[in-house]
């Protein structure tokens, strides 16, 4: 990997706002330091736009894709001040134009990019034969007061979260180990194992101690046992709900539905906005929506190089149809 550039993308992130998914210290973390990259867009010695980016061998192919526990890279803008609309697409069409010409010569074979829900103008990739397929996170803009948040959260879930508030207690003394145990739980319950393993979440954990950007919590009955977990990370804009959710055998005491206010007045004491790191799942996504949060589309941007991807792509989607049939 180009060093040079990554140190260019280090000064690029401390000028610019970048999510907290596509800083160095964050790829590093969950990708390796030797497995992701960053395409650099510059006007002599000034980076204007920058794509980090994660390279994945699947069998004998090589994508570019999402890297685990990470909602969105893409391409981050630095806009100049005052830019009209104008100026702005044709400044973001430049900059995608070239992004295309960088990813058609690393001889891929899929490329395939959440991006933020921030950027809204995929139409350069549109023209560049890409394709989108749009998903939603949910988020509350404003958590400055939280008088106005809780007004509204729909009536049945303030009545879940007050529940949670009476039969537990907000605890942040999980180790980091016990989280990840307890969190296991939470899969082995569905007959799923684990989607991360535990060196990965300690190189996260660890990573989001150092820069400050990450704190285990979670609730506890009146006899000490662990009824709901949650990890949110954070960068300087936004508090986003990472890993957790509610230990199987104590759903009934609407713990999480607690903890996920608690998530939001930490978003409130930091002055942030707040992510549900929403998802197109019917019920989890009616969850976020009773507790206020907006849905914002975002797009995963794809495109596929090799034909022998295509033809297993189609055969796999007759199969799944005739299946439904």
């Amino acid at each position: 990997m180009d060093n040079i550039k990554k140190q260019k993308y280090e000064v690029f992130c401390e000028k610019n706002y970048v999510p907290i998914y596509s800083k160095p210290w964050w790829m590093d973390a969950v990708c390796g330091e030797e497995n992701w990259d960053v395409w650099l867009y510059e006007n002599g010695s000034e980076v204007l736009a920058a794509m980090p980016y994660f390279m994945k061998e699947r069998g004998k192919y090589r994508y570019i894709t999402k890297p685990p526990l990470t909602q969105n890279n893409g391409i981050i803008f630095s806009y100049y001040d005052n830019m009209g609309l104008i100026a702005k697409q044709n400044f973001e069409e430049k900059v995608i134009n070239e992004a295309n010409l960088y990813i058609e010569n690393l001889e891929i074979d899929v490329y395939e990019q959440q991006f933020q829900y921030s950027f809204t103008n995929w139409l350069p990739f549109f023209w560049n034969r890409y394709q989108a397929i749009t998903r939603y996170t949910y988020v509350i803009e404003e958590t400055k007061d939280l008088g106005i948040v809780w007004e509204k959260i729909y009536g049945n879930r303030r009545k879940k979260i007050k529940k949670g508030l009476k039969n537990t207690e907000y605890r942040e003394d999980l180790s980091e180990k016990d989280f990840f145990e307890e969190n296991k739980k939470i899969y082995y319950k569905q007959g799923l194992d684990s989607p991360i393993s535990y060196e990965l979440w300690k190189r996260v954990y660890k990573a989001c101690q150092i820069h400050n950007a990450g704190k285990i919590m979670c609730r506890r009955t009146p006899d000490e046992i662990v009824a709901s977990i949650s990890f949110v990370v954070w960068d300087e804009k936004c508090v986003y709900k990472l890993i957790g959710g509610p230990i199987p055998e104590m759903a009934n005491l609407e713990a999480h539905s607690a903890m996920t206010w608690n998530e939001i007045e930490f978003a409130h004491k930091q002055g942030l906005k707040y992510d549900f790191e929403g998802s197109v799942i019917k019920r989890i996504s009616k969850s976020f929506r009773e507790f206020g949060g907006e849905p914002k589309p975002y797009f995963r941007i794809r495109k596929i190089f090799n034909p022998e991807i295509i033809r297993n792509e189609a055969e796999e989607t007759i199969k799944n149809s005739n299946l439904e049939g």
